[in-house]
C-alpha cells in the first residue's frame, strides 16, 4: 500500500471508531438523565451515519460505484433479484412458523401510530448505505481490499455494536442481517437489493406479530 493510500485508510478507520465511540457515549449519557424509546437512538445512529459520510467525503476519496450507489442497470437489477429473493424467503419463512406456532398465519399490516413503521422504507435503505457504501467500504480500504470477508465480518460487528441499545438478541440478528446482505453486496456490488432485504427483515415481522 502507497503511503497516500495508508493515510485513506487510517483516517478512515479512525472516523468509523470515533463515530462508534460518540455515539456509545451519547447512549450512556442520555439513559443517565431521559428515557427515551429506542426509535430515538435509531435516529441517532443514522445522524451519526450521515455525519460520517460527509466526514468520508471531504478527507477521502470517495468512488460511489466501488460504494454501491451508481451501479449499472444490469447490476442494479440482479441486485434487486437478490434482494427481492432474500425478502421473500424470509416472509415465507416467517408466515410458516406463525401457522407452527399459532395454528394460522397471523397478518397485519396496521401502521396507524407507529413511527418507526411507517418511516422504515427510508430508514432500510439509509441504514444499509450507512453498513455498505459507508462501513463496508471504509474496512475494505483499510484491509487494502485483499479480504472481503473479513471485512463483512468486521461491519456485521460494528453494525451489531449500533444497535447495543435493542439489547443482545437484537444486536446478533442486525449482525446476521449484515453478514447475508454483505454476501449480496459482494456479488453485485449495489447497494439496493441489500436495502430491499434489509426492509423485508425489519418490517414484516411485526406484521405477523412477532
Amino acid at each position: 500500500m502507497e503511503r497516500g493510500e495508508r493515510n485513506v485508510a487510517a483516517r478512515t478507520l479512525s472516523l468509523l471508531v470515533v463515530t462508534l465511540a460518540t455515539y456509545l457515549l451519547l447512549w450512556q449519557l442520555l439513559a443517565r438523565y431521559v428515557t427515551l424509546p429506542v426509535y430515538y437512538y435509531g435516529r441517532l445512529i443514522e445522524l451519526l451515519g450521515l455525519l460520517l459520510f460527509v466526514a468520508l467525503a471531504v478527507v477521502t476519496p470517495m468512488k460511489f460505484e466501488k460504494m454501491g450507489i451508481c451501479t449499472p442497470p444490469g447490476v442494479l437489477l440482479r441486485s434487486l433479484a437478490w434482494g427481492m429473493g432474500l425478502g421473500l424467503s424470509f416472509v415465507c419463512a416467517l408466515a410458516g412458523y406463525t401457522a407452527l406456532r399459532y395454528g394460522e398465519v397471523r397478518f397485519s399490516l396496521t401502521l396507524w401510530g407507529d413511527i418507526s413503521r411507517t418511516t422504515y422504507f427510508l430508514v432500510a435503505p439509509f441504514q444499509e448505505i450507512l453498513a455498505k457504501s459507508v462501513m463496508y467500504y471504509s474496512f475494505e480500504l483499510v484491509l487494502e481490499e485483499r479480504h472481503p470477508h473479513l471485512a463483512n465480518l468486521m461491519t456485521a460487528l460494528t453494525f451489531g455494536a449500533f444497535h447495543v441499545v435493542y439489547g443482545i438478541r437484537m444486536m446478533l440478528l442486525a449482525m446476521a442481517l449484515s453478514l447475508v446482505t454483505g454476501w449480496v453486496f459482494q456479488r453485485e456490488r449495489s447497494v439496493w437489493g441489500c436495502a430491499v432485504a434489509h426492509f423485508a427483515c425489519g418490517f414484516f415481522p411485526a406484521c405477523f406479530g412477532l
